[in-house]
């Protein structure tokens, strides 16, 4: 029996003396990190900035498409509650609400022809100043958007020119009219569910 127990203690001494070391290691190069930052910031650079920067850099493709499908998420949030602070929806925020295109029923992979006139903005001359409109001005690109959703307008069908600050405001107008019926959690609000690989259960893993 003291044979066993004096195995054992072996056993659990040579894994406590692994975990010294590895933990003295990780203690280095967190200290070596944060000497790297303390540089950084020496130089100039916004150190808060850097880690967004590195923390995107360590991505996979797994994480950096759950990042941006979250992201997407939060805009059309943001715009629903008009908390989109000037900034107007991007691409992909767009896309999620906009319909699935439907299925091509040649396969020559040739992109048909668009038969959509684009819109206004798209031949605008430039982007007016923040400070030439009012907060009724804003309220009532707000008002535009909703209706424009409501005569069956697309969200990619902003009238506005980009830097236009009541071009965020449409937007605004336009997803609340859109997503908001009060019954249900819009789709394009959710998160996409992906399907598990061959032979994983629902709930395995976990």
């Amino acid at each position: 029996m003291s044979k066993k127990n004096g195995a054992a203690a072996e056993i659990l001494r040579s894994m406590r003396d692994r975990i010294v070391r590895l933990e003295e290691e990780k203690k280095a190069i967190a200290d070596d990190v944060k000497s790297v930052y303390a540089e950084a910031k020496s130089q100039g650079f916004d150190v808060k900035a850097l880690r967004i920067v590195v923390k995107r850099a360590m991505e996979d493709q797994q994480a950096k498409a759950k990042r941006r499908e979250t992201e997407e998420i939060a805009e059309l949030y943001l715009a629903n509650l008009g908390m989109l602070d000037g900034t107007p929806l991007g691409d992909a925020a767009r896309e999620r609400m906009l319909p699935p295109a439907p299925e091509r029923d040649d396969d020559d992979g040739a992109s048909p022809a668009s038969t959509d006139e684009p819109p206004e903005w798209a031949a605008a001359p430039g982007a007016p100043a923040r400070g030439a409109f009012t907060e009724a001005d804003i309220d009532a690109a707000r008002d535009q958007g909703a209706a424009d959703s409501q005569a069956g307008k697309r969200i990619i069908d902003n009238p506005f020119v980009a830097g236009d600050p009541r071009r965020a405001a449409w937007d605004e107008g336009h997803c609340r009219d859109r997503q908001s019926d009060g019954m249900e959690i819009p789709e394009s609000w959710r998160r996409k569910q992906r399907a598990k690989p061959d032979g994983v259960e629902k709930g395995a893993g976990a």
